[in-house]
């Protein structure tokens, strides 16, 4: 399935691809601002086959760091490398780690991370330093 340790893809640390970041504040809107604009990086890169995928892990990301963190800002990081994708959202909230947690089959919430880990490759939540926490994932392919 997913690994879901506390790793950065050591394939691909960041910075070493082609790097875009965009930060904007922790606001019910942001996600939907941050997958729109991830798409836009894909679309202008020529990746339009990582897109979806991109697109809706980028979503559940983002709105779980708006949801579950006191953070006042969320960074998006979009790395292109020749076969595949990487995206970083980071948050000021280390202390609210992620959790794939079973959740009963009639909630109406907590299935995120469920479908990060199945639309993407792979994923992880990793600390930075102590006070920023970021979850990545990435989408072969892409080219």
């Amino acid at each position: 399935m997913t690994n879901t340790s506390a790793k950065t893809p050591a394939e691909c640390p960041p910075g070493q691809g082609l790097t875009y970041r965009m930060v904007a504040p922790s606001r019910a809107d942001t996600a939907r601002i941050a997958r729109d604009w991830v798409v836009s990086v894909l679309r202008s890169a020529g990746r339009g086959a990582a897109e979806e995928r991109a697109r809706l892990c980028a979503s559940e990301v983002v709105t779980n760091a708006y949801r579950h963190t006191d953070t006042r800002e969320i960074g998006v990081e979009v790395v292109l490398w020749d076969d595949r994708v990487t995206v970083y959202v980071s948050d000021c909230g280390p202390e609210r780690w992620p959790s794939e947690a079973g959740k009963g089959l009639m909630a109406t919430s907590g299935r995120g991370l469920a479908l990060v880990a199945a639309y993407s490759d792979d994923w992880a939540a990793v600390a930075q330093g102590e006070y920023v926490k970021v979850v990545w994932f990435t989408v072969l392919g892409g080219a």
